[in-house]
């Protein structure tokens, strides 16, 4: 069921422009039950724990990316206003969707981490990313491909700099499978 700006864009055969109104609106729809949430009744950071399970159980879309931009500018969730540094990125052009995009992905690791670019291979079926840093091999799991990968940066940004929040570990949905050898 669409949006009656949807529907309207579509009886125009504007189809382009009506889903991205209904992204909109379910993005709005979306936030507005996450403030609703009563432990977001004040706005707090985000785990890398919780983004680590959105990554393998939440739909991926301009929701999650939000969420997972939160973490990476240690901004507060839910978002108070759309002036944060989301919309801001997205405003520069960038590619910030970091749930749906794997060449937007694919550049972030490249600029944050590239010595591990070269050692990611991403696995079908379920979807899984394994890659190396520091002589040792890793697999993250994500719904999709590109939320796998979002998986490997999070997790290379988790080894490099450790948490300030009182939890450590990568988590449970990491895997460490052994050392690596450069070839």
């Amino acid at each position: 069921m669409g949006t009656i700006k949807g529907n309207i864009l579509r009886s125009f055969g504007l189809h382009r422009s009506a889903n991205e109104a209904e992204a909109a609106n379910e993005e709005r729809r979306l936030l507005a039950a996450e403030r609703r949430k009563p432990e977001n009744k004040r706005p707090r950071k985000v785990s890398y724990h919780e983004i680590m399970n959105d990554l393998v159980t939440g739909e991926p879309g301009t929701f999650l990316d939000r969420k997972i931009q939160s973490l990476m500018a240690f901004d507060m969730w839910p978002p108070q206003s759309m002036t944060e540094s989301f919309d801001k990125v997205r405003e520069s052009g960038q590619d910030n969707a970091w749930t749906t995009s794997v060449p937007g992905i694919s550049k972030l690791i490249m600029v944050s981490y590239p010595q591990i670019y070269r050692t990611i291979s991403i696995q079908f079926g379920p979807s899984r990313a394994t890659f190396a840093l520091d002589g040792v091999r890793y697999r993250v799991q994500g719904k999709t491909p590109a939320m796998a990968l979002m998986a490997v940066h999070l997790t290379a940004n988790r080894i490099r700099h450790p948490a300030d929040d009182d939890t450590t570990g990568l988590g449970p949905l990491v895997e460490i499978l052994g050392d690596y050898e450069e070839q």
